[in-house]
């Protein structure tokens, strides 16, 4: 019996850790640009409602090799709470742009990303999924709307998991390249994609975002800063998070 709880506890703990957005975490885009090359960085620091706070950061590769696929090498690190921080997983992006730019008033992608944690006990991680984006004008001002649905799988980990789902969305403005632009980022866990978790085991992180642009050397430097804020049972009670990107 004892044995039996201790897994039923390891597998709440691990359903758990899956609800949970990484601090870094960020709004995936179905745009690509053929023979971009692009050197990115993204960090972020969460303090959960404990008092407790915890960061992660990653620095990533990425190129345009067709017209509607790019993809990306990434080096991710992080320290959670009561432990030291240190090098924590590689991964590889590969995002699909399925509709033709500017042939719709909307635009489709597919995500496929897989990652290799350090630690081998948590196995591999599968995240897809469909992304969405388009470009209306609200109360006159030009808008950008994204909206994806993530799935993430694990296999060959000590502890078994069911797939999990989140969704990401935001809505900011286009004003120019030489302006800042306001908007809202959201992030959401909402637990196994085919049976959602209890309010209390979801995670549900929103708040607002600047974005903006500069040139560098004749690169361009794109950058946005969002803070966010818990309001699901499993959410970190604040999260900022920074994002930072160079295009060749």
């Amino acid at each position: 019996m004892k044995h039996l709880h201790a897994g039923v506890g390891l597998l709440f703990a691990a359903a758990l850790a899956q609800a949970q957005v990484e601090p870094e975490a960020y709004v995936f885009r179905p745009i690509v640009e053929q023979g971009e090359l692009e050197i990115d960085s993204k960090a972020g620091i969460a303090r959960d409602r404990d008092g407790h706070s915890y960061w992660g950061a990653s620095a990533g590769l990425s190129y345009g090799v067709t017209s509607w696929w790019a993809s990306e090498f990434t080096l991710k690190w992080r320290r959670d709470v009561g432990e030291h921080a240190g090098y924590d997983a590689w991964e590889w992006e590969n995002r699909f742009q399925l509709t033709r730019s500017g042939a719709y008033p909307f635009e489709l992608g597919l995500l496929a990303e897989l990652e290799r944690p350090d630690d081998s006990a948590e196995g591999w991680e599968f995240n897809y999924g469909p992304l969405f984006e388009a470009e209306p004008r609200i109360a006159g001002v030009p808008t950008r709307v994204n909206f994806n649905a993530i799935f993430q799988r694990r296999w060959h980990a000590d502890v078994s998991a069911p797939t999990t789902l989140q969704f990401q969305w935001q809505l900011r403005t286009l004003r120019g390249a030489d302006e800042l632009d306001f908007g809202i980022q959201g992030f959401d866990h909402v637990g196994p994609w085919d049976d959602w978790a209890s309010k209390s085991r979801q995670s549900h992180l929103l708040g607002p975002a600047l974005f903006g642009s500069f040139e560098l050397g004749g690169s361009d430097v794109k950058w946005e800063l969002a803070a966010l804020f818990g309001t699901g049972g499993a959410a970190p009670k604040t999260t900022i998070r920074t994002q930072a990107e160079i295009e060749f």
